[in-house]
């Protein structure tokens, strides 16, 4: 658990001036779309602040940024910070989801770890699950099914349900299982007898289905090492590995379509089916279409544009004979402007810009990033010296716990006071409490382990 004197120090950065008139601002606008302007951030301090925005307002977000590179970077600072704000562990986390790594026009299939992402957070999203979702221009370009189409992607299975284990299997299949005699990873499931074994994304184990009949009898976790039961459940999520269900109907169907050169077998996929299926069931939604009463966050307006067009610019270039066209995939960022003047947005820039595309409603939050310091361990510590001098309070971060380690030992070294940042009893490492200067319960620098590549100096905060 995080130590409560972290998170206190984090909530402060509610009470900037600039924060609290935009929440106002955001408030006052219940009868109209409103658009306003939050300037000065930097990627970290950004991450801060969104989770901040949704604790505040209790409405989701959508955030778009440029491109993926940047997605994952807010997405693993958004989800540190998460965790260090939110008491609550039972909430679900900040969500990326992926664009498609691949064009229609390259003839070729999403891989599958972002097929699943987009699966998983799409049903999220439909459900209304999670928080905070980040996503790149790309996707949300993306033409998408509406939001109940993917609340039927996942099965909630519970013991006492009755369904066909052959319509089970099939459904399994559909969403992109494969089977697997035993099953040992995620996408796998096996029958024998009256008895289902499937993998789920984002399991810990994987789950057991015993029928009799058509009824669940039991269900129980197992290990897939051991194939031995851990632990009995009574009810289980089996989530999706793509975001289109597929049989061998609709498959035979796209390759029709497609008039490809080298057919596969009649009702096998083949590389780059997903972006035939627009061509039999045309899409008319978006991620927007999935928000309800959230924020759409726009992350750097004009890069988000750049991002569009650039992708418009590959998609309208001469494509393979058999190409779906760009427009059965994708909205212009034309079309998605007009969807976004019906939504409550930020815009969320470093820098502030004049001009007029600002809107009316502006405010800045100062911030700027922190010193790179690129190993020079003496610099850093200095650092540290003269911003805790200054009255700042400041706060490490290291990915993992050997490296969080290394940073006690280099910052007991130089003796410099420092505090972990959990509580004792949360099962943290004894090694980095040992090492903590126990003497200085009000000690200014503190150590927490998370994946923030960045530091800000933010307003009364180091991070």
């Amino acid at each position: 658990m995080i130590h409560p004197a972290i998170r206190e120090l984090f909530e402060e950065l509610r009470r900037h001036p600039e924060f609290q008139r935009l929440l106002s601002e955001l408030d006052a606008a219940r009868e109209a779309p409103a658009a306003v302007s939050l300037a000065g951030l930097t990627t970290t301090a950004k991450a801060v602040y969104l989770v901040l925005l949704w604790q505040l307002t209790g409405r989701p977000l959508l955030v778009v940024v440029d491109g993926s590179k940047q997605a994952e970077t807010l997405t693993e600072s958004a989800r540190v910070f998460f965790e260090i704000l939110v008491a609550d562990t039972g909430l679900p986390r900040p969500q990326l989801v992926p664009a498609p790594d691949v064009l229609a026009a390259q003839n070729l299939s999403p891989h599958a770890e972002i097929s699943e992402q987009r699966a998983v957070g799409l049903w999220r999203l439909a459900g209304r699950r999670t928080p905070l979702t980040i996503t790149p221009a790309g996707s949300l370009l993306l033409k998408t099914e509406p939001p109940e189409f993917y609340r039927d992607l996942a099965l909630t299975l519970e013991v006492g349900d009755e369904i066909s284990l052959e319509l089970l299997a099939e459904h399994l299949e559909s969403v992109g299982y494969e089977r697997r005699e035993p099953v040992e990873m995620v996408g796998e499931y096996s029958i024998r007898g009256g008895i289902l074994d499937v993998f789920p994304p984002e399991a810990r184990h994987g789950l057991r289905i015993e029928f009799f009949g058509d009824t669940i009898d039991s269900m129980r976790h197992f290990d897939p090492a051991s194939q031995r039961s851990v632990a009995k459940t009574q009810r289980a999520s089996i989530l999706p590995l793509r975001e289109w269900p597929a049989n061998r109907r609709l498959l035979a169907e796209l390759a029709e379509k497609a008039e490809l050169e080298n057919p596969p077998p009649p009702g096998e996929p083949f590389p780059g089916w997903e972006f035939f299926v627009p061509l039999v069931r045309p899409r008319r939604h978006s991620l927007l279409d999935f928000l309800d009463r959230g924020l759409v966050v726009i992350d750097e307006p004009e890069q988000v544009r750049g991002a569009a067009e650039r992708l418009w610019t590959r998609l309208a270039q001469p494509a393979a004979r058999n190409a779906p066209p760009p427009e059965a995939n994708y909205f212009t960022w034309e079309e998605i402007e007009e969807r976004l003047a019906a939504r409550d947005r930020i815009l969320l820039r470093e820098l502030d810009v004049e001009g007029p595309e600002r809107p009316a409603a502006s405010f800045h939050i100062p911030s700027r990033p922190s010193v790179a310091f690129h190993g020079n361990v003496p610099v850093a510590v200095a650092e540290a010296h003269s911003l805790v001098e200054e009255g700042h309070r400041v706060v490490f971060f290291a990915p993992s716990t050997g490296e969080l380690e290394r940073l006690a030992d280099i910052f007991q070294e130089y003796s410099v006071p420092f505090r972990v940042g959990i509580e004792a009893s949360a099962g943290g490492s004894d090694y980095l409490r040992q090492r903590a200067y126990v003497a200085v319960e009000m000690a200014d620098i503190w150590l927490l382990k998370g994946p923030v590549r960045r530091g800000a100096v933010l307003p009364d905060s180091r991070l």
